[in-house]
């Protein structure tokens, strides 16, 4: 069939009137040149303007869905862009759909594009151990743009303006194009006055007429308890300026390491050194908790790698009350230096040991003949 309009619109064969419009009008908005940032709006935009030229008139359609290109050699067909109705584009209907985002045809044409919007910062804040744990109140430094102080970010000298005679006033300009299907017309912001329909006097000295300039923030950012590397915090109105409106300041969170904790999210883990005769007997020892010294009941005959768990004394977790655990792993560590008394105990528990070893498997001979 060659080129299928029906899915150049993103619908099915037989779609209504209704559907075509639509639709039509989504995807002229997303892919116009003037408003979309995609690398091939300007060819997409054609491609649907092109299907819903042949789609919106009813005998085009009619043809269209019987013979697929073929229409073309019946009567009626006008060609895209050029002879006679051609394409029938609404554009303030269009943009007036914006207005759900917070602007309009006005907007659009009157100075407010995209790229009047001030953009949104990233920086990097670094906090100790505790001060993720716990949250704190840092103060950050950082550049960002921000209206020129001398023109209040009108880029003109003594804010004095002048009717911009690129676009005679009008505040956008008539700009055509040659396609293979005609000659295709459409209206785009002044790149002068960007919209504004007026020009500088002069420019401001200051700014050289960009209504911007460069400034060092400082900031006092509020740092929630349980906050670890890689999150980031959102502030609103704190990025660069632009004359269509502020954007966001991200702060992004690195956190130092601990000399004794390893942190998994809420959890804390940590190796604390047993002697042989705790770990033997039983002890009851300090270990430590982010929020000072702790008692661990260590039972009698634990082995080196056992791990405790120590219910709630771990970090506070995010944007929560509630607390992960601390986790104590012991390892029992073998005396290298032994006095003379020391010595003599240990061999008497060896040959204890030894005795013991003989007894189990004596009775081992015995009860396996059974």
């Amino acid at each position: 069939m060659g080129k299928d309009y029906y899915e150049s619109l993103g619908l099915k064969k037989g779609a209504s009137e209704d559907e075509i419009k639509r639709a039509y009008k989504k995807l002229a908005k997303k892919y116009h040149p003037d408003v979309s940032s995609d690398k091939d709006a300007e060819h997409k935009f054609k491609e649907v303007a092109e299907a819903y030229s042949v789609l919106s008139d009813a005998e085009k359609k009619q043809n269209y869905d019987n013979y697929g290109d073929a229409y073309k050699n019946f009567q009626g067909y006008e060609g895209f862009g050029g002879f006679g109705r051609g394409v029938d584009i609404d554009f303030e209907d269009i943009f007036n759909s914006f207005a759900g985002a917070g602007f309009g045809f006005g907007d659009i044409f009157g100075g407010r594009n995209k790229r009047d919007l001030g953009s949104s910062i990233k920086a990097n804040i670094t906090l100790t151990f505790e001060e993720a744990a716990f949250g704190t109140t840092k103060e950050i430094k950082y550049e960002r743009i921000v209206k020129c102080g001398e023109c209040k970010g009108t880029g003109a000298e003594k804010e004095k303006f002048k009717t911009c005679t690129t676009c005679n006033g009008q505040g956008r300009i008539l700009r055509q194009q040659k396609t293979p299907f005609g000659i295709f017309q459409s209206q785009t912001v002044c790149h002068e006055c960007r919209g504004r329909k007026e020009v500088p006097e002069k420019v401001c000295p200051h700014c050289h007429g960009k209504g911007l300039e460069r400034d060092e923030t400082k900031l006092d950012v509020k740092i929630p308890a349980g906050i670890n590397t890689g999150n980031h915090l959102r502030v609103s109105g704190k990025g660069n300026e632009g004359n269509g409106g502020i954007g966001d300041l991200f702060v992004v969170i690195l956190v130092e390491p601990h000399e004794v904790f390893k942190r998994d999210e809420a959890d804390l883990y940590a190796e604390i050194p047993i002697s042989f005769t705790e770990a033997a007997l039983g002890a009851t020892i300090e270990v430590p908790t982010l929020k000072g010294k702790a008692d661990l009941k260590v039972p009698s005959g634990t082995q080196t790698g056992t791990i405790f768990k120590m219910k709630g004394k771990g970090i506070q977790k995010l944007n929560s009350s509630g607390h992960g655990d601390e986790y104590i792993k012991v390892i029992v560590e073998t005396p290298d230096k032994l006095n003379k008394k020391q010595k003599e105990l240990l061999k008497e528990f060896a040959e204890q040991e030894k005795l013991a070893k003989k007894r189990r498997g004596f009775f081992k001979k015995i009860f396996g003949k059974f």
